[in-house]
């Protein structure tokens, strides 16, 4: 058995004995320095799970909890600790939502995410602009989810969109939210 590799350098095949892995040898067709990995063993697998409806379904009420615990935050401004209705200035006046036009209203971030996306997919410009507006009211949550959704090495798929148009999407998005 042998080891199998590209040079780096010309990019051709080379083989090799498997006891000349871990070892620097030279490409014979370009003679450039070449690194031989060690020979892979058939235990480097990894092991998947399959999907666990009942944690899925759990996270999924997780979420929906979340919506309704932010939206008694939007609608009590003293359960926030902003000390009364008045909610001018303070330190909880940053996070509160911009002048909120539905009090009490339940904006689900990750579903008006997804439809700013489409929205932009299909060039429906006054529509992504409208959800952008729906997004602002809900604080610094929308960034922070939004943020989230760029750091994440695999995002959610939404209708086959490129991961480079997504996170050009996103990126308006964060700029639209200011």
């Amino acid at each position: 058995m042998s080891i199998e590799l590209h040079c780096p350098q010309c990019e051709k095949l080379i083989r090799a004995p498997d006891d000349a892995g871990g070892k620097h040898g030279k490409c014979p067709y370009c003679k450039h320095s070449v690194y031989i990995p060690l020979p892979s063993s058939g235990d480097d697998e990894i092991g998947l799970a399959p999907l666990d409806d009942d944690e899925e379904r759990r996270a999924e009420e997780l979420r929906r909890e979340s919506i309704s615990y932010a939206a008694t935050l939007d609608k009590d401004p003293a359960a926030k600790g902003e000390g009364g209705a008045s909610g001018a200035g303070g330190a909880g006046a940053r996070s509160r939502p911009e002048a909120a036009e539905t009090p009490g209203e339940v904006i689900d971030i990750p579903a008006a995410v997804e439809r700013f996306v489409l929205a932009m997919r299909d060039s429906k410009l006054d529509e992504a602009e409208r959800i952008a507006g729906r997004l602002r009211r809900t604080g610094t949550r929308a960034r922070d989810h939004i943020e989230g959704l760029m750091l994440d090495q695999m995002p959610p798929k939404i209708k086959d969109i490129p991961a480079p148009l997504m996170q050009g999407f996103l990126k308006k998005l964060l700029e639209m939210l200011g």
